[in-house]
């Protein structure tokens, strides 16, 4: 599960965090595991809490997708997060990462030029913009 969150200027929250199975530091919007009989939007706001220090507002379900049907059965969900307060991260022992802000025009040039390059944090931008021009193209 993952949550693009926007703030009320626009911005879009991300995290910075190394990832052991590729030894690279990635920009991803927040996400996590669901826990056992959790509900995926359960989840998003625990998340987003953990991770950013988002709390309230609002959450829209974008898009569930398989992440690798070739050989995991995992189903991501994706939600569009307005309207929250925004306060201190309150992360688990074992998580080390950065909250940065970007403008959305500077996260779809971060997508052109590789510096995002996670799956799930594209496909999160790029619903989102769709979702907030109105054009609602792909949902």
């Amino acid at each position: 599960m993952a949550i693009v969150p926007l703030n009320k200027n626009g911005n879009i929250f991300f995290v910075k965090q190394f990832r052991y199975p590729i030894s690279e530091i990635l920009i991803e919007i927040p996400a996590g595991k669901i826990d056992k009989n959790e509900d995926p939007l359960d989840s998003a706001r625990r998340e987003l809490e953990e991770e950013i220090g988002a709390s309230g507002g609002k959450l829209k379900h974008l898009i569930s997708f398989y992440s690798s049907p070739g050989f995991c059965d995992e189903i991501m969900h994706i939600y569009l997060a307005v309207d929250f307060v925004k306060k201190e991260n309150n992360l688990e022992e074992d998580e080390f990462l950065e909250v940065i802000e970007l403008k959305i025009d500077d996260a779809l040039s971060y997508i052109k030029s590789g510096k995002i390059k996670d799956a799930k944090t594209i496909i999160g931008i790029l619903l989102a913009c769709d979702y907030i021009a109105g054009e609602n193209r792909i949902l």
